[in-house]
């Protein structure tokens, strides 16, 4: 199992921006379509019921894209504080 997760969709535009950066950086991540039936279990599972896309987990961690792009715009320096533990930066 990898140690990052985006839940994501095709269409939207921060979720292909979240997964760029990622990419740019580097970072291995698994993608995950957010109206799979396995999304829906491990999104409900971290308490995320309503949540939509992006989400990234990092372990047992996740984090909204109201975490990720205040403002709507991504927030560089949060992303990679939360990558810091898994030793992807």
């Amino acid at each position: 199992m990898k140690t990052i997760k985006v839940f994501c969709l095709d269409s939207c535009e921060y979720s292909n921006h979240l997964k760029q950066e990622l990419w740019d950086n580097d970072v291995v991540f698994e993608e995950v379509y957010m109206g799979s039936t396995r999304a829906i279990h491990d999104l409900r599972n971290g308490g995320l019921s309503q949540a939509r896309a992006p989400v990234l987990q990092v372990r047992e961690q996740f984090y909204t894209g109201y975490d990720l792009f205040p403002g709507g715009v991504i927030d560089r320096s949060f992303l990679e504080q939360c990558l810091l533990d898994t030793g992807s930066l």
